[in-house]
């Protein structure tokens, strides 16, 4: 069921268009991820949804009695009471409903005869329970727990608060809230990997819409089914997940791109037919005929996604086999110690990734290895013909009072200005943009100008402090890119899953003053976390059941036929399992082929409305080939461990 929908919303501010003729719908169950470069309006569109702005023209309608949840409108905590009271006022109207009913109860003990008061209080007990009377304090919990609000802080003041604790409070607030419709604007900033793993799973089951604003493609990835990009003044809806959605854009890049090309070639010849010819008796007909089609001709314009930063990164020298091996480091500042007997070898080539929560000690860890910190304890061993590149997570590398040229130019002072300018560009600085202070830059920009000065560098080791921060999607994935390519080591603090992912070999865990080492990407550190977690549940059954007297051998042997029998089913039925998805991924396989065969049609590929509805059934069919390839993978794995 649709519960909102845009109409040809535009905003402008001044003279300037920020996004004209959006239009979508929204579902009750929608997961809607909203992506797009900053400054292309994302969050004025939110706050347009939310009613806190105005559209130019246009507008946007919601159903009846839907309630729109959106973070900050939650920020008006009560400084004075504590945790606990202070999500208690969510539920007021239930709490409320409590005292009624016990009231109720009183009166009946006094009136047992009374008919209206049972049947009062049978109503109003009804509407408790309906209205989650018995769960709220036990969902309380939950999501405080989840926010890594413990139990043991419930009894703090909201005063008291950082301001990181306070926004993450105020997201609490609002999850308890249970909003039919959810807005989200870059929720998973500063939360640490566990709450992102739990608040992906909450988010996964939550009963209302959602719609989210983010550069976390990890989080997109696991929570999106529909993602709209917000870009060059218009909104585009793409099916799938994140992943879904780069892979159908750059489809779509591509084909235009094609027909792009196409069409040059056919103007340009057009054109040349027409000098030629328009002069001639014999000719100039056809060459004002040919004139007037150029004329009329519908212009394809070339992918505009194509302007995105460029990053390379590329060593002067290579270093030595060995580029770092720590033995019992032990971390931290004069009065206190952060990490404890931190072991690691880094070797050529390596990705290495440090997580762990907010405030651990990863950034400390690179700090050290940089020299800018004195070991503790145990030692550091440098690998030999090492270059060392720095990026900054507070980005203070850089002087605040140069101009963004000179920040390049006076590090490389023989180059020539037309080359420091063109590299700039690469980097999307515009003419206007080398001319400001580094003060003067955002975020972005300033990240993006440390990166221009790092790749300039060409250093064979670089240590990476929360690299993705203040970049947009396109920006991260050209890091990525970058990153993948580069021919040194490599070794990072991140908090993006994704980002972690696509790069990393080796994990490195940060957690309660010790460093663990997964020698493995994010998936496989995840995997392992889990079996962990697993034997500690499996640990107790296996005591109890040592604990327990020895049955007699006959029931022993019954058992035991009964177990194989039971196991032998299990096993049959494991195995349809696998033979019906290998017949599901051979039927979906053929149907792909079929429909990418149709595609390769000239007359379909230049057509974007044939085009775009193939394109849509390539679409869900492999997001049907996606399922059947992992329950396929499942249920052979479950059959392996009956062999």
């Amino acid at each position: 069921m649709i519960i909102a929908q845009g109409h040809n919303l535009e905003k402008q501010f001044g003279a300037t268009t920020l996004f004209k003729n959006v239009n979508f719908s929204i579902d009750s169950n929608a997961r809607i991820g909203l992506v797009g470069p900053n400054g292309v309006g994302k969050t004025t569109l939110l706050k347009i949804m939310t009613g806190e702005e105005e559209a130019t023209h246009g507008e946007f309608t919601i159903n009846k009695d839907i309630d729109v949840g959106y973070i900050a409108q939650e920020n008006g905590l009560n400084e004075e009471n504590n945790i606990w009271d202070e999500m208690l006022t969510v539920f007021a109207t239930l709490i409320q409903m409590s005292q009624n009913i016990h009231t109720l109860q009183e009166k009946i003990a006094a009136h047992p005869e009374d008919k209206q008061l049972l049947k009062q209080y049978d109503q109003l007990q009804f509407n408790f329970e309906q209205q989650g009377g018995y769960t709220y304090q036990s969902d309380i919990k939950s999501i405080l727990n989840g926010f890594n609000f413990p139990e043991s802080t419930w009894t703090k003041t909201i005063g008291s608060l950082s301001g990181g604790e306070k926004t993450r409070l105020a997201f609490v607030k609002l999850l308890l809230r249970k909003p039919p419709l959810l807005l989200l604007d870059e929720p998973t900033n500063y939360l640490d990997l566990d709450t992102l793993d739990w608040l992906e799973t909450y988010l996964k089951s939550y009963s209302g819409a959602i719609l989210v604003v983010s550069h976390d493609q990890y989080f997109l990835d696991h929570l999106a089914n529909q993602i709209f990009e917000l870009q060059f003044g218009k909104l585009t809806v793409f099916k799938g997940n994140y992943s879904n959605y780069v892979a159908e854009r750059e489809l779509r890049n591509m084909q235009q791109e094609e027909a792009y090309e196409r069409q040059q070639e056919k103007i340009k010849k057009d054109e040349e037919f027409i000098q030629k010819n328009i002069a001639r008796a014999k000719t100039t007909k056809r060459a004002q005929s040919r004139r007037k089609q150029l004329e009329k001709m519908e212009r394809i314009t070339p992918p505009k996604h194509k302007n995105k930063v460029q990053i390379n990164f590329r060593s002067e020298r290579p270093s030595g086999k060995e580029v770092l091996i720590l033995r019992d480091l032990t971390i931290g500042y004069p009065t206190k110690t952060m990490v404890e007997d931190i072991s690691l070898q880094v070797n050529k080539g390596d990705r290495v990734a440090v997580i762990g929560p907010n405030g651990i000690g990863k950034s400390t860890l690179l700090k050290t290895v940089m020299k800018e910190l004195k070991p503790k304890g145990g030692s550091i061993k440098y690998g030999a013909s090492l270059d060392i590149g720095y990026y900054d997570q507070e980005l203070q590398l850089l002087d605040p009072t140069k101009t963004v040229l000179d920040t390049i130019w006076d590090r490389h002072k023989m180059m020539p200005e037309r080359d420091v300018r063109s590299i700039l560009a690469s980097f999307l600085f515009t003419a206007k943009d080398i001319d400001k202070t580094v003060g003067q830059l955002s975020g972005g920009q300033k990240a993006r100008l440390t990166l221009t000065v790092l790749s300039l560098e060409h250093n064979n080791f670089l240590l990476m402090d929360e690299p993705t921060n203040h970049l947009d999607l396109e920006a991260k994935e050209v890091l990525e890119q970058a990153l993948q390519k580069f021919d040194g080591t490599l070794l990072f603090v991140s908090h993006d899953r994704y980002f972690i992912n696509q790069l990393s070999n080796k994990i490195v865990e940060v957690k309660d003053q010790h460093a663990k080492v997964y020698e493995g990407d994010y998936t496989y550190y995840l995997n392992e976390k889990a079996k962990t977690t697993d034997t500690a549940v499996e640990a107790p059954v296996k005591q109890n059941e040592t604990e327990m007297e020895n049955p007699s051998d006959e029931s022993t042997n019954k058992l035991s036929y009964q177990e194989q029998k039971q196991r032998d089913s299990q096993k049959r039925k494991l195995q349809r399992e696998v033979e019906a998805a290998e017949a599901k991924i051979d039927q979906l396989e053929k149907q792909q082929e079929e429909i990418q065969t149709e595609m390769a049609d000239p007359e379909i590929a230049t057509n974007f409305d044939k085009l775009g509805p193939l394109q849509e059934q390539l679409t869900d069919i492999q997001t049907e080939l996606d399922k059947a390839n992992d329950d396929w993978e499942t249920a052979l794995t479950a059959l392996d461990d009956f062999e």
